[in-house]
């Protein structure tokens, strides 16, 4: 069964929490949990739900910069700046961080 796009353009997000903010702006080791994706682009959306970067999910920064490298359900992904523009996330809770870090750090 194949996906219908709708060549309408979606709402931009708008309504965000405070303490949000892009992917883009991720440092290295930093942890983050995916709020909201720009809706303006919807092949961008779809390309990054088959990487697992949908709202909900936990990723943390391996590599700041232009690309982005970052982890994902055990997957690392390279993603451009303004690919990462559209990504809005929130800090993830300390005690996750530590967590997901300790997978990375011997």
């Amino acid at each position: 069964m194949a996906a219908i796009l709708s060549p309408e353009p979606m709402t931009v997000v708008s309504n965000l929490p405070s303490g949000t903010k892009t992917l883009a702006t991720l440092r290295h080791s930093e942890t983050a949990a995916v709020v909201d994706i720009d809706g303006a682009q919807p092949a961008l959306i779809a390309r990054l739900a088959a990487r697992g970067l949908v709202p909900g999910a936990t990723l943390t920064v391996l590599r700041g910069g232009d690309p982005l490298l970052v982890l994902v359900d055990d997957s690392r992904w390279a993603l451009t700046k303004a690919d990462a523009e559209h990504i809005y996330v929130e800090a993830a809770p300390a005690s996750l961080r530590r967590r997901l870090l300790s997978y990375l750090l011997p």
